[in-house]
């Protein structure tokens, strides 16, 4: 019996050379789609001949090199998740357009597709590379009209894309009444380095500059290449002088790191103008020139600076960006550069001294006349209100414990302080909240300590501030609400929270039409919830009169008396407290 009987004619044992293994890397090898295998590094394993023509290198130039060092894309590069990443967080395939750089320095478009290869536990362990370039049967390129709007070097878009997106956000800009802010950059003495390392080498630094600029630059935003060594940003959802100046230093802090070739360290530096629309102009061809000019400025005043068109927006943004450099570095060092004044609250019909508050004195020369409350938002911004904070805490501590070993009578007196914000939210630096901060400070007890919460800070999360405040309250430590009335408090929320005191400014009563009714109706408020109200900022004659007809019996201003240093205030509370009756 013929046991091949069934089988169809002519087919025979498939030879070796036929075996699924063999074809599969036959078909690896001959295809005319450059296809690359990566480790879960990124590192080159395997290429096949059509992609060392496309990126113009042998095998042996290209095994063991990082993938993204044969091609240019605007998008971010993706690594494989790690162990501990979800799989589905990351695409395992998609596809997007590439440059890549060929030998002789030409650039060209390819299509490239990535597909993440699995191992038996489908963990990532690597990926396939196909790259498919854009030609005729004939294998001429195809002159595709999306490439025309790239800029070949980089592959970054190129001054015809950009014009595209500047008409269409100034035309959006104008619609929905915002703002939108253009960067002009030049590469300084970029034209002596390309001279120095020649164009080729020279043009890739440029690939180098761009990718580090693209990495700053946010998804929303646009950073095209003009030509040359010059690039522009387009900023549009957050188009503001300050979300400019934000962007110009990251991108001129992303060239800092020295640019390496062959043997050489290259330091470049960046100049760079800001436009804003609709401010400094109203169509494209007119912000362009204005960034522009703005950048001449900056080169004028020496390599890496920055300039805005309206000159006294630079020197404004130029003092606010001193500001913060000045308060955090005395921040960081605040025995250094600060010291606590006392000013004493008083009982307007006795003039007795009922207590103190805890201001902070800025030694610094040219700001001692400002109290740093003037710099609050700063602070805050900056995320360095909680060290300035615990800094004030001990400080006080330690002024109260040496008035009591002297028997001073100022350690009879209540001591109260601001208290930021983020304490409230529990938002510190170290993780460690304010309450266990206080429980190690070796303090027996907090019953003289007053802690002013921000009216602000009960607008946001008030279940969380409620929590911490009955953990303070726990410590022995009083509470008070500074500001009432500048800010929206919940009344229902007040009247639950464990305050005895609550400031209300006496400006408010020049800030609004009927503002001594307003100051008057927050007394009321205050005293029916058994929270003692405290007019502040009375500074004047004319304000204290304003002040005569309101129900508060606390007071605290100039007018009485200024803050003061401990010393100088142990001398005044001798002269000036009237004896008790």
């Amino acid at each position: 019996m013929n046991h091949h009987g069934n089988r169809p004619p002519g087919k025979q044992a498939k030879p070796l050379a036929q075996h699924p293994a063999r074809l599969v890397k036959d078909a690896f090898e001959q295809s005319q789609t450059g296809m690359v295998i990566t480790d879960a590094d990124g590192r080159i394993t395997m290429v096949n001949d059509a992609f060392c023509r496309i990126a113009g290198s042998d095998r042996a130039e290209t095994t063991g090199w990082p993938i993204e060092h044969f091609f240019v894309s605007l998008r971010p590069f993706s690594r494989l998740p790690t162990s501990g990443d979800s799989a589905q967080a990351t695409a395992l395939s998609w596809q997007q357009e590439v440059l890549c750089r060929q030998s002789d320095g030409e650039s060209v478009p390819v299509l490239m597709l990535v597909d993440t290869l699995l191992d038996e536990r489908s963990n990532p362990r690597g990926r396939l590379y196909s790259f498919v370039r854009f030609t005729t049967p004939s294998g001429e390129l195809l002159d595709d009209h999306h490439w025309i709007h790239i800029d070949p070097m980089t592959g970054l878009p190129n001054w015809l894309l950009l014009r595209d997106r500047l008409d269409h956000a100034l035309a959006q800009a104008e619609r929905v009444d915002t703002t939108l802010a253009l960067l002009f950059i030049d590469i300084d003495r970029f034209k002596a380095i390309n001279d120095a390392v020649g164009h080729i080498e020279g043009d890739r630094i440029l690939g180098e500059i761009a990718r580090r600029l693209q990495q700053e630059v946010r998804s929303k935003d646009t950073l095209a290449r003009l030509g040359s060594d010059q690039f522009v940003v387009l900023l549009e959802k957050d188009g503001t002088a300050e979300a400019a100046q934000v962007v110009a230093e990251r991108l001129q802090e992303a060239l800092e790191p020295p640019f390496t070739s062959e043997d050489r360290y290259l330091l470049l530096t960046s100049s760079i103008g800001v436009a804003l629309y609709p401010g400094d102009a109203e169509d494209v061809e007119t912000l362009i020139q204005a960034a522009r000019s703005a950048m001449f400025m900056a080169r004028k005043k020496g390599p890496g600076r920055l300039a805005f068109v309206d000159h006294r927006l630079t020197s404004r943004l130029k003092e606010k960006y001193r500001l913060e450099s000045q308060l955090s570095e005395a921040i960081h060092l605040p025995g250094r550069h600060f010291a606590l004044h006392y000013q004493p609250e008083f009982d307007r019909n006795s003039l007795r001294c009922t207590g103190l508050e805890a201001m902070l004195h800025w030694k610094h020369p040219e700001r001692w006349q400002q109290s740093p409350n003037h710099y609050l938002d700063v602070i805050a911004r900056l995320g360095l209100g909680v060290r300035l904070n615990r800094w004030m805490i001990q400080a006080v501590i330690a002024d109260h414990r040496q008035w009591s070993d002297g028997a001073s009578p100022l350690a009879q007196l209540p001591i109260s302080l601001h208290l930021c914000e983020a304490h409230l939210a529990q938002d510190t630096f170290d993780s460690r909240p304010l309450d266990h901060f206080l429980r190690h400070l070796g303090t027996t007890s907090f019953d003289w300590l007053t802690l002013k919460v921000p009216a602000q800070g009960l607008g946001n999360d008030l279940d969380m501030a409620a929590h911490m405040l009955k953990r303070l309250e726990q410590l022995g430590i009083r509470l008070a609400v500074e500001e009432l009335g500048s800010t929206p408090v919940d009344i229902a929320w007040l009247s639950r929270l464990p305050f005895h005191k609550a400031t209300v400014d006496a400006r408010l009563a020049r800030a609004h039409r009927d503002g001594r009714r307003l100051v008057e109706a927050s007394c009321r408020m205050l005293n029916s919830l058994g929270i003692e109200p405290v007019i502040v900022g009375v500074d004047d004659e004319t304000v204290a009169t304003d002040m005569e007809a309101t129900s508060a019996r606390l007071v605290q201003g100039d007018l009485y008396c200024p803050a003061m240093s401990a010393k100088a205030l142990s001398a005044w509370l001798t002269e000036h407290q009237p004896p008790e009756e």
